[in-house]
C-alpha cells in the first residue's frame, strides 16, 4: 500500500469531485443555450447545507445518521483504489475492490430512501435498487474485460502496450454507456424530482447529512469518470508514460473526465426520459455488448 498515494487521491475526490460536476452543469447548459451555473456551483450547495440545522425525520432509526456517511466513505474508498494523476495506484488488486465498492455504495445510497420511512423515499429507493441491478453487471462485466486484458487486477498506468484491439473497444463502449446512468440525469433519471425519481432517497435528508449523501454521489461519478483513463493508456506502447507524476497520465486522466462530462451532458441534452422498461432494454443490450467484449477476450487469437 502506497500511503502517499492514497492520501493524495483522498484530498482529490474531496476537491475535485464537487468542481467536475459543475463542469458538467456548465457544459449541459452550454448545450442547451443557456447560461447556467458558475463552475463552483455544486461547492456553494453543499457549503450551504454544511451550515444548516439537521432535523431527522420523523420516527426513522439510527440509520439515518449512518448512511450519509457510509455513503460518503465508500465513495471516497472507491476512488481512492485506482491511480488517477500518477502511473502508480495506491493498493494491489485495486481492480477488484472497486467493483466491489461499486456495487455496494450503489445498493447503500437506495437504502438510505427506505431507512426515512418516507413512502417516497422508499419508492426512490427502490427505483435506485432496479437502476443498480440493471447497470452494475455491465460496469462489472467491462471492467473484468479489461483487467483480463491487462493480465492484472491492480488499475495502475504499468506499461502494458496492449495496441488497438476488438475486446478492448467495445468494452469501452459498453462502459461510456453504462455510466450514463450514474448521473442521475435525463434520460434515466430527473434529479430534481425530489419524490419520485433520483431524488428520492435524498428526500427526508437535509443540512450536513444531505451534503454527505450529495458529496458522497460527486466522488462515485468522479470515480466511474476516471476508468476510462485504463482503456486509454492500454493503447500506448510501453514506456511512453513514465513513472510516478507525468504530463502524459495527467492529460489522459482530464481527457478520461472529459470524455465522460460531455457523453452524459449530451444524453441529458439530446434525449427524453426513459422510462423503466425502456431503460431495461437499453441496458439488456449494454450488457451483452460487454459480455460480446468479454467472450472475444478469449475468441480472438492474439487478444490476451
Amino acid at each position: 500500500m502506497n500511503v502517499a498515494i492514497l492520501a493524495l487521491n483522498v484530498v482529490l475526490a474531496i476537491i475535485a469531485a464537487p468542481l467536475i460536476d459543475g463542469l458538467r452543469r456548465v457544459i449541459t447548459a452550454r448545450l442547451q443555450n443557456r447560461a447556467g451555473p458558475p463552475v463552483t456551483q455544486s461547492w456553494h450547495d453543499i457549503a450551504k447545507l454544511l451550515r444548516k440545522e439537521t432535523i431527522p425525520p420523523e420516527g426513522a432509526g439510527f440509520l439515518v445518521s449512518v448512511l450519509p456517511a457510509l455513503t460518503l466513505t465508500l465513495s471516497i474508498a472507491m476512488f481512492a483504489t485506482i491511480s488517477t494523476v500518477t502511473t502508480q495506484s495506491p493498493i494491489e488488486g485495486g481492480g477488484i475492490v472497486f467493483i466491489e465498492l461499486a456495487i455496494l455504495s450503489a445498493f447503500v445510497f437506495a437504502a438510505a430512501g427506505s431507512a426515512s420511512r418516507n413512502p417516497y423515499g422508499v419508492v426512490g429507493g427502490s427505483r435506485e435498487v432496479i437502476l443498480a441491478t440493471l447497470v452494475e453487471p455491465s460496469i462489472i462485466v467491462s471492467l473484468t474485460t479489461l483487467i483480463v486484458l491487462r493480465g492484472s487486477t491492480t488499475l495502475d498506468d504499468a506499461p502494458i502496450g496492449l495496441g488497438f484491439g476488438v475486446p478492448l473497444l467495445v468494452a469501452a463502449v459498453a462502459y461510456l454507456l453504462s455510466v450514463l446512468a450514474e448521473g442521475g440525469r435525463i434520460p434515466f433519471d430527473v434529479a430534481e424530482a425530489e419524490s419520485e425519481l433520483s431524488g428520492g432517497p435524498l428526500m427526508e435528508y437535509g443540512g450536513p447529512p444531505l451534503a454527505a449523501m450529495k458529496l458522497g454521489l460527486y466522488v462515485r461519478s468522479l470515480a466511474l469518470f476516471s476508468i476510462p483513463k485504463f482503456f486509454l493508456t492500454a493503447l500506448l506502447p510501453p514506456g511512453s508514460l513514465g513513472e510516478g507524476l507525468s504530463v502524459t497520465v495527467i492529460a489522459l486522466y482530464l481527457a478520461s473526465l472529459l470524455l465522460c462530462i460531455i457523453l452524459v451532458s449530451l444524453a441529458e441534452s439530446l434525449s427524453a426520459r426513459f422510462r423503466l422498461v425502456e431503460a431495461s432494454r437499453f441496458y439488456a443490450a449494454v450488457l451483452a455488448l460487454s459480455l460480446v467484449a468479454l467472450v472475444l477476450v478469449y475468441a480472438v487469437p492474439g487478444a490476451r
